[in-house]
């Protein structure tokens, strides 16, 4: 199994996988606030569920604790007076039931709370405010009990009194207690509170600078990969365009173009390069053209020269072979060795050149004609019936015999035909042809030959 390799890899799977990993960076950074955010939320709900409710709790029974400590001077004070209505200690019976009330629904709340483990910020502090509660709850009691019992009677002495002033004054001791654990209670859970929401923001900040630096940097180091692709390009494409102007030397002064966008230049540069590209092409097509009619055109009358009559002559012979026959007239000029001698070779040169016009001028445009070397000239026809080929030879003759050019001599030519066979080679067919010829330049020139007759003769 073969790894990821980043330093290979496609522009597009390199800008795909460093997005993909800051989207994941993004990701675990949504998580963790979510994270932080519902760990606050807990934080929140006991403070809001526990703390506060128990606070409320704690204020009523002050308020209740005030009004009995109240009742109790006024019932003192009617007990001096000798005063025998009861309804004072009756209303300070029911202030206490009511301070038991707030008392039993601050006790519940919390073992209800600790029971479940809702309380999520310090539990230890929760349990010395529930045992706090528990012991005044158990003070309280005691005090109810002694109020109920001397209260129920007609008369009391002043040690019941001190005794009844004594245990308010622990009852008041114990709820200053109760008052001061949930007040630090609070505190705490404040102080808890306000440092996770520092530790929230803390720790989004530092991951959001996280992600940003992450994001610059992944966009600075995509940048210097393209920029850097780019270069390369460029100067690929100089070295070509070097390359292609070093027999060009007007063409030394590079166009530019007027842009800071670098893959602008790069499109112009393309563009450049691919104009200069087209026109080399265009030029080494042409020189390609001119150096192929060169190797197979010969350069005095433009025909064909013995290169090309080679190549024709093995592809009509396999044509043949398979079902194509073609039929073949070699010709060759009377007496040209004595024109060149009489008028010159210039004469000479430019009877060949308006022969080879007159031959070019009489055959049809799929018969290829040859100039074979010297005065001697070739025409392969192709054809389904070369029982014709003898009438085509004699049209060509009596044209050239006709031929009449203003300051040249005139001319005629001997020619031997041959039909091709299944048989035949390249050899064999010119073979009977060129005999042909040689036994009309011996009976009188200016004659036409078959080979093909000859032979059978």
């Amino acid at each position: 199994m073969t790894l990821f390799n980043f330093r290979h890899a496609s522009i597009k799977q390199k800008i795909g996988g460093l997005f993909l990993f800051l989207l994941f960076f993004l990701f675990s950074t949504i998580m963790y606030s979510s994270y932080k955010l519902k760990v606050l939320e807990e934080d929140m709900k006991e403070v809001a569920y526990i703390d506060i409710p128990l606070n409320q709790i704690v204020a009523q029974i002050e308020f209740i604790e005030l009004e009995q400590h109240l009742s109790l001077k006024e019932f003192e004070r009617q007990k001096s007076n000798t005063a025998k209505d009861l309804k004072p200690h009756q209303q300070l019976v029911l202030q206490k039931r009511q301070v038991k009330t707030m008392l039993d629904k601050a006790i519940n709340l919390l073992k209800s709370s600790i029971a479940h483990h809702q309380l999520v910020l310090d539990a230890e502090e929760h349990q010395q405010v529930l045992t706090q509660l528990a012991s005044y709850q158990t003070t309280s009691d005691n005090f109810e009990q002694q109020l109920n019992d001397i209260y129920s009677r007609e008369a009391v002495n002043e040690n019941e009194l001190n005794q009844i002033e004594s245990m308010a004054t622990k009852l008041e001791q114990e709820e200053k207690t109760l008052l001061t654990l949930l007040t630090e209670l609070s505190k705490n859970d404040s102080y808890f509170t306000e440092k996770h929401e520092e530790d929230f923001f803390v720790i989004n900040a530092i991951l959001g600078s996280c992600a940003l630096t992450l994001g610059l940097l992944l966009t600075v180091y995509i940048v210097q990969i393209i920029v850097k692709r780019i270069q390369n390009i460029q100067q690929q494409i100089t070295i070509f365009d070097v390359s292609l102007n070093n027999d060009d030397k007007s063409s030394d002064a590079k166009l530019t173009i007027n842009t800071k966008d670098e893959l602008e230049e790069l499109e112009f540069d393309i563009q450049l390069l691919m104009s200069k590209l087209s026109k080399e092409i265009a030029t080494r097509e042409q020189v390609e053209k001119q150096l192929l009619q060169l190797v197979s055109q010969d350069k005095l009358t433009g025909l064909y020269n013995r290169h090309k009559w080679d190549e024709q002559i093995h592809m009509h012979i396999n044509l043949a072979q398979r079902g194509y026959p073609f039929g073949l007239i070699v010709l060759d000029v009377d007496y040209f060795k004595k024109i060149n001698d009489q008028h010159g070779h210039w004469v000479g040169d430019k009877l060949l050149q308006s022969l080879a016009q007159e031959i070019s001028k009489n055959v049809r445009d799929i018969d290829l004609t040859f100039r074979l070397g010297g005065e001697e000239f070739a025409v392969i026809c192709p054809m389904n019936d070369t029982t014709h080929l003898g009438k085509v030879a004699e049209e060509l003759r009596h044209a050239i015999e006709k031929m009449r050019i203003d300051d040249l001599p005139a001319l005629t030519v001997s020619i031997g035909i041959a039909a091709s066979n299944v048989s035949d080679t390249s050899a064999s067919i010119f073979k009977r042809a060129d005999i042909a010829l040689y036994r009309a330049k011996s009976q009188g020139r200016n004659q036409i030959i078959n080979g093909d007759i000859a032979e059978d003769e």
